[in-house]
């Protein structure tokens, strides 16, 4: 009979242990950080303006509309338009079929290389080093086309 009893009493004080501990809200738990939030926004007012002065604020396609509209691809007229000519500062391949270059008036550009021997005679030259080039446009695309190296 005794033994039945401290079974029966051990169950029901590990059963009260674990109902109480379940019923504690850890500091890390979502119920207990909303409280803190809520004490913390909770502040009594002071005398100074804490107005917030409203900005407009763009929205992703506001943003994308505008950034399309600046940046516009060749045409096959272009494509067909005597290249052009410019100094710049070599600045090393983008990646496996364009370079950047800083153009002489200190704009950097991003120009494509499709030929095999422009892509040597680049990656001959070191980053930082002056070269005059031709490029032309290419139909359907932003960036223009590296044509020669001098």
């Amino acid at each position: 009979m005794r033994k039945r009893f401290l079974l029966i009493s051990t169950i029901f004080v590990l059963s009260a242990f674990t109902l109480a501990a379940c019923g504690k809200k850890s500091p890390s738990s979502p119920e207990a950080s909303s409280e803190t939030t809520e004490e913390a926004t909770t502040e009594e007012p002071t005398t100074e303006d804490t107005t917030e002065k409203e900005t407009p604020v763009s929205t992703a396609t506001e943003a994308t509309k505008s950034s399309t509209e600046e940046v516009s691809t060749a045409s096959k007229k272009d494509e067909q338009a005597k290249p052009k000519t410019a100094t710049g500062t070599y600045n090393g391949f983008a990646d496996t079929n364009s370079v950047e270059i800083e153009l002489s008036n200190g704009n950097f550009e991003t120009f494509l290389v499709n030929d095999d021997d422009v892509k040597t005679a680049l990656s001959k030259k070191s980053e930082g080093s002056k070269i005059t080039f031709t490029y032309g446009a290419v139909e359907g695309q932003a960036n223009k086309e590296i044509l020669s190296v001098k």
